[in-house]
């Protein structure tokens, strides 16, 4: 079982019906991959395939990151989605418990069900050793708040470190604008 595309596909209407000025062109490659395949969450499927990450804000609005072994970069914990996944949304809490061993309980949803706060589509570099050619991950990213004290417990095979960054210091800038805007939205309306 993977996870379904019309899953998929409302996911994608969520997003742009919360965030109407997002840029839909940057996502073509997924859009035209969703017409002409079943599964597009497999790691095979290629020239790109889905997957998910968590975007963690702590109480001082600071967002967990991983850095990646390979990669050698700051990420969001995150990754493939598997046979077993049924969301999107279980695909992010499972990857962020295998790479940061916070458990899904201590995170609470900041938006709905299905709505990621960002849709990335970016490059991925050729990986002989694991025999992959160049390809593009379509990250759906979920947001979530930190609502009870977890330990970071790294998962070492792919993670070296990790730390809380601030907004204004996440690689991700787009992201950090949205998350700006989002919060401050948030602040003034309680």
């Amino acid at each position: 079982m993977s996870i379904p595309l019309s899953h998929i596909k409302e996911a994608i209407i969520a997003y742009t019906e919360k965030f109407p000025r997002s840029d839909l062109q940057s996502l073509q490659p997924l859009l035209e991959a969703i017409n002409t395949s079943d599964d597009i969450t497999a790691r095979t499927h290629l020239p790109g395939h889905v997957t998910t990450s968590a975007v963690i804000l702590n109480e001082e609005n600071k967002v967990l990151h991983i850095k990646h072994k390979i990669l050698n970069t700051w990420l969001l914990p995150g990754g493939h989605c598997e046979n077993a996944d049924s969301t999107l949304v279980s695909a992010s809490l499972r990857e962020v418990y295998e790479e940061t061993g916070i458990p899904s309980d201590c995170l609470k949803r900041i938006l709905p069900e299905n709505v990621p706060i960002d849709i990335d589509l970016h490059p991925i570099p050729a990986n002989p050793r694991k025999g992959e050619p160049e390809h593009w991950h379509a990250d759906f990213r979920f947001a979530y708040r930190l609502v009870s004290i977890a330990k970071v417990a790294l998962q070492e095979e792919e993670v070296t470190d990790y730390a809380w960054l601030p907004l204004e210091q996440m690689p991700m800038r787009g992201l950090a604008n949205r998350l700006y805007d989002f919060i401050k939205t948030s602040t003034t309306a309680t």
